[in-house]
Order: C-alpha cells, then sequence, then structure tokens
C-alpha cells in the first residue's frame, strides 16, 4: 500500500482524496474519515510520496477509527513492530482482533489468526475470548481461552505483544 503525506505532515493511504486526519475545508460537506470503519495496520515495505519525497513509515502504522458511535472505554498499546509504539481504540461492545481485514483491530502477523481473539465490554466489565485461534492468547503470558481483563494486563497474540488500558 502506497502512501501520502498530507501538508501537516500525516501519511495516509494514496487511495485517498483528502487526509482523514485533518477537517475538510470550510466549502467540503464531507468527512473524508466517515468512510474509515476500522484500525489498519500497513504492511512494512509501504512507502509514503509527498510530490518527490519518499519516505519509509515502520509497519503496523494505524489508520484512524471512523467515529463508531460507540464509546471509547480503552486502549491496546504495543512496541512490538514499531519502536515509536501505537495504540488502538476499543470501544463498548464487540472488538474483534485478527490478521483478516474484517476485524476491527487487524494485525499482520504471521501467527496470528485471521479472527483470533474477542475483547468484549460490557456491564462495565472487560472480558476476552480466543476464538479458537492456532497459536493461543496469552494473558500475562498465561495461555487463556477467556476470562476478564483488568486494566494493566499483557495480551500476547502470535508475536505482538499488547499493554492492556481501561478508562472505565
Amino acid at each position: 500500500m502506497n502512501m501520502k503525506k498530507c501538508n501537516k505532515g500525516h501519511f495516509y493511504a494514496d487511495n485517498m482524496e483528502n487526509c482523514p486526519y485533518c477537517f475538510p475545508d470550510s466549502n467540503s460537506h464531507s468527512n473524508p474519515a466517515s468512510n474509515l470503519n476500522k484500525t489498519v495496520i500497513i504492511n512494512p515495505e509501504s512507502t509514503v510520496s509527498n510530490n518527490s519525497n519518499t519516505h519509509n513509515i515502520p509497519s503496523n502504522t494505524t489508520q484512524p477509527t471512523a467515529n463508531t458511535g460507540r464509546k471509547l472505554v480503552g486502549w491496546l498499546v504495543t512496541f512490538s513492530n514499531n519502536p515509536l509504539g501505537e495504540d488502538f481504540k476499543l470501544f463498548e461492545g464487540r472488538n474483534l482482533l485478527g490478521s483478516d481485514k474484517s476485524c476491527d483491530i487487524v494485525i499482520a502477523d504471521n501467527l496470528v489468526s485471521s479472527k483470533h481473539l474477542t475483547i468484549l465490554f460490557r456491564a462495565d466489565k472487560f472480558k476476552f475470548k480466543d476464538e479458537l485461534s492456532t497459536n493461543g492468547t496469552f494473558i500475562n503470558e498465561v495461555m487463556q481461552d477467556e476470562g476478564d481483563l483488568k486494566d494493566g494486563d499483557q495480551i500476547r497474540l502470535g508475536k505482538t505483544v499488547f499493554k492492556f488500558r481501561s478508562i472505565n
């Protein structure tokens, strides 16, 4: 996937007309971010073009998540694939993680199953369920099929390690 860089320095997919991070100009009535509904991790070989400048960007850069109409309740933070770190928003209800593009959080890790893990926020509690993944889900380095998550837990899917943060 090739990337572009806007005047403010944001990176975004070259198939998008406008930067999803910047507000549309006053003459426009549409929000370019409204077309996005998933967190996407970009291939490590991606490059960014801005006129004659080309920039390599780190793997697993996330795309913005569109307004899902659900309350933000937590984050997953990882430094596994990008030394600068990256975060993924968790919303009320079901959050599906995996390598399949239909997942809410897409992870480019060859040890992550297509539909690997569901994180559910309901009744002021976080729960997780491994979706019969090939390599399992590890919570604080213990393989588990399902259970409760608490703030600060470590989640490992394949080679990708996340720190779970709750704002509840």
